[in-house]
């Protein structure tokens, strides 16, 4: 037998029969099984990190998603900040709270597009008006008042003495801030109050004693103190007149004096007090 057909008759001897043949007709070579002999080798870093990369974080949490839905809200989301545009406010109107016939403050912002001062709506009812000064005479008082910062459609001035009935005026426009009461009696304590008014109601009163409040006690002058400054006044006018009539008699009186004592009598040979003219001086004069 040749050296050849030895070789193959050793390799199909150690061969096994049970795997399958290869394409030439030799069976492949079993695969070795795992050795637990030796242990395996420690794998590297760089393949540990590799697959710490690979796989996703346990620790964070993924963003849910919402097919169902057409917008997706987050409130721990934070917004950006948007940048302030630069504003300026338009000036103040010029309203006064305590001008007579003050034109309403809303016409003012509509014409001049100014700002007006706070006011409550009209759903609150109006507080108080504030009195400034009150003049009275013997048989009547003037009043001045102040508006309040709240919606008023009316005032109305109330008054009564002291003890007696009270007694209210007419109602005045919201433009209003002065008005005069008549028919008083002299000599009489009164309190007075300015009232405002809206749809709501009426604005509250006092006994009169607060500084800046809506009421206000005075006392009327009496008839007698009217009196004594006309009799002052006739008086006066009397002496004035006794003055004027004694000063023109004596100078007129003077002016006569010296008329009839003049040079211009003598000439003219009119009667005068010194006698009468010497007719026959000019007739011989002319002889």
């Amino acid at each position: 037998m040749s050296i050849p057909a030895m070789f193959l008759v050793v390799a199909w001897t150690f061969c096994p029969r049970g795997s399958s043949p290869t394409s030439i007709g030799h069976p492949l070579p079993t695969p070795l099984k795992e050795n637990h002999i030796f242990p395996s080798a420690p794998r590297s870093n760089i393949s540990a990190l590799n697959e710490e990369e690979a796989s996703p974080p346990t620790h964070l949490e993924m963003p849910q998603v919402y097919p169902d839905d057409d917008y997706y809200y987050d409130d721990n989301l934070q917004t950006q900040p948007v940048p302030s545009i630069p504003y300026v406010l338009p000036p103040r109107c010029n309203y006064s709270h305590c001008h007579h016939l003050q034109v309403p403050c809303a016409e003012l912002s509509k014409a001049s597009r100014c700002l007006c001062p706070g006011i409550t709506g009209p759903l609150v009812a109006p507080e108080a008006p504030r009195l400034q000064t009150i003049h009275v005479s013997e048989a009547g008082a003037s009043l001045h008042w102040c508006a309040p910062s709240s919606t008023v459609e009316a005032y109305q001035l109330q008054y009564q003495p002291v003890g007696g009935d009270m007694h209210f005026g007419p109602p005045l426009n919201s433009t209003f801030r002065m008005a005069v009461v008549s028919d008083l009696l002299p000599s009489q304590e009164y309190l007075f109050c300015v009232v405002a008014y809206n749809l709501v109601g009426s604005s509250p009163t006092d006994d009169g004693f607060q500084e800046r409040g809506p009421c206000r006690l005075v006392w009327t002058p009496s008839r007698q103190t009217s009196y004594t400054y006309v009799a002052v006044g006739l008086a006066c006018t009397l002496i004035v007149a006794v003055i004027s009539v004694l000063a023109w008699y004596f100078c007129h009186r003077r002016r006569k004096y010296f008329h009839h004592g003049s040079l211009h009598n003598i000439l003219d040979g009119g009667a005068g007090i010194t006698g009468a003219a010497n007719s026959s001086f000019q007739s011989e004069e002319q002889l």
